[in-house]
C-alpha cells in the first residue's frame, strides 16, 4: 500500500461541495488533497439551475459576479420568467424580478476544481475512495493510495461512501430512506426539440423554448420540469421515491407526452437518486464532516442542490479552519453553524413542501392554486434567497453570515 504525506484536510468528492471546501481551506493556508473518482470534464445529470442565492454566493465568496461567470463560459442560459402548472392547468406565467441562470455541470465542476487547484489544493482525479478509517482519519483509494489528514470532508454525493461508513448514531438510515428522492432526466438537443415539439400535449411550451416550466403533479410528491439551455432542453421529473413506487419510466413517458415531446419517448433518460428532505442534523463524527448531497443537503421543495453544496462546504471549511488553527471541536462547531444558518430554513421549506403535496394528494387543486397565487412572489423570493422560508421575512444576512 502506497503512503501519502499527511494533510490538514482530505476532501472526498470533486463536485461543487468538495471543490468549494478544498478551495477555501487551501486559501486559508491549509494543505488539502481533493480526491475525485472521475476525470474532468465529467458528465453530471443535473438541471443546472443557479438561483440568485447561488449567484450571490459565487460573487461573495469567489469574486465571480455574473459577467465573470459569462466570460468563463459557465452560464448557458438566462431565465427571465417561468410558468407554473398543476397538472395541465397553468396557474401563472410571470416575469422574474431577478433572473435564474442555467449551467452545464461538466464545465461548472471542472472550473471549480481548477479554482481549488490554483488556490493550492492537490487535485487527484481517478482517485476513488474505497475505505475510510474515521478513528485514524485516513482515506484509502481503490488503487491502494492512503491519504491521512486531521480532517476528512465527505463531499461524495448521494451514494457517499464516507457517509455509509459513519455509525448509526450519526445517520438515521430509516429517515434517510423515507425521504430519498429520485429523478429521471433527458437532455434533448435544442434543434431537435424545436423541430419535433408538437401541440398534442395539454401543456403548450413557449415558441422559443426559452421559459422554465414547472409542473406539479407530474408524479406524486414531486414535479416535472422543462429547463432551457443554450444547446439543449432539459426535461425531467422527480419526487419522493417512497411515494411513487415502480413504473417511473412510464411516468416519464407520460410527462413527455404532456409537454408535447412524445417524439423523444423512446430515448432512455438518465436516472439518479437525490436527497429530498433527509438532511442529517449533525453530519459529523470524529474528524469527519459531510457536505452537500452526502449529508442530504438539498432544497426539499424543488430539489435545488448546487447552492446547498456551496453553502454547507463554506460552513464546513470555517469549522475545519477553526479546528485546525485554534483547536475548536470540529463536529460541535460545524453542527452549530448548520443549526444557526441552514437547518431552520430546511425545516421551514420542508413544511411548505409537505403542505403543497398533501393538498395535491387530497386533490385540493383549487385552494392550492389560490394559495400559490397569493404567496407567489414570497415563495419566489425565498427560493431566490432574499426572504426566509420562515414567515417569508426579508433577511439580508440569511445566506451570507457564517458565525
Amino acid at each position: 500500500m502506497k503512503g501519502r504525506p499527511e494533510y490538514d484536510a482530505v476532501v472526498v468528492g470533486g463536485g461543487p461541495a468538495g471543490s468549494t471546501a478544498a478551495c477555501l481551506l487551501a486559501e486559508a493556508g491549509h494543505s488539502v488533497a481533493l480526491l475525485e473518482r472521475r476525470t474532468y470534464p465529467r458528465n453530471k445529470v443535473c438541471g443546472g439551475c443557479l438561483s440568485q442565492k447561488t449567484v450571490r454566493f459565487l460573487d461573495r465568496v469567489f469574486s465571480l459576479p455574473v459577467p465573470a461567470l459569462r466570460q468563463a463560459g459557465l452560464l448557458d442560459f438566462t431565465g427571465t420568467g417561468y410558468a407554473l402548472y398543476i397538472g395541465s392547468r397553468r396557474i401563472f406565467a410571470e416575469d422574474l424580478e431577478e433572473p435564474v441562470y442555467f449551467t452545464g455541470r461538466e464545465r461548472y465542476d471542472a472550473f471549480l476544481a481548477g479554482m481549488a487547484a490554483r488556490a493550492g489544493a492537490e487535485v487527484h482525479t481517478g482517485a476513488e475512495a474505497a475505505g475510510i478509517d474515521h478513528a485514524r482519519r485516513t482515506v484509502t483509494t481503490s488503487d491502494g493510495d492512503r491519504y491521512s489528514a486531521r480532517v476528512i470532508i465527505g463531499a461524495d454525493g448521494v451514494h457517499s461512501r464516507v457517509r455509509r461508513t459513519l455509525p448509526q448514531s450519526v445517520v438515521d438510515r430509516k429517515r434517510w430512506q423515507n425521504n430519498l428522492g429520485w429523478t429521471l432526466e433527458l437532455a434533448i438537443p435544442r434543434r431537435e426539440a424545436e423541430t419535433l415539439v408538437n401541440e398534442d400535449g395539454p401543456i403548450r411550451l413557449d415558441d422559443g423554448l426559452a421559459t422554465p416550466h414547472l409542473i406539479l403533479a407530474a408524479c406524486r410528491w414531486g414535479y416535472g420540469w422543462v429547463f432551457p439551455n443554450r444547446e439543449a432542453i432539459i426535461v425531467g421529473i422527480g419526487g419522493l421515491l417512497s411515494a411513487n413506487g415502480g413504473n417511473l419510466r412510464d411516468k416519464f413517458e407520460a410527462f413527455l407526452k404532456s409537454v408535447g415531446l412524445s417524439a423523444f419517448a423512446a430515448r432512455k433518460p438518465a436516472g439518479y437518486l437525490l436527497p429530498l428532505g433527509n438532511y442529517i442534523p449533525s453530519p459529523a463524527h470524529e474528524g469527519t464532516v459531510l457536505v452537500g448531497d452526502a449529508g442530504g443537503f438539498t432544497g426539499p421543495l424543488l430539489g435545488e442542490g448546487i447552492f446547498y453544496a456551496h453553502r454547507t462546504a463554506e460552513l464546513a471549511a470555517h469549522a475545519a479552519d477553526r479546528h485546525l488553527t485554534a483547536g475548536a471541536p470540529l463536529a460541535a462547531t460545524y453542527t452549530a453553524l448548520l443549526r444557526r444558518r441552514l437547518i431552520p430554513e430546511l425545516r421551514a421549506e420542508t413544511a411548505l413542501r409537505n403542505f403543497v403535496y398533501h393538498c395535491l394528494d387530497a386533490r385540493m387543486h383549487a385552494p392550492l392554486a389560490a394559495f400559490m397565487r397569493a404567496t407567489n412572489t414570497l415563495v419566489i423570493d425565498a427560493v431566490q434567497g432574499t426572504r426566509s422560508f420562515r414567515g417569508f421575512l426579508r433577511d439580508d444576512d440569511l445566506h451570507s453570515g457564517v458565525w
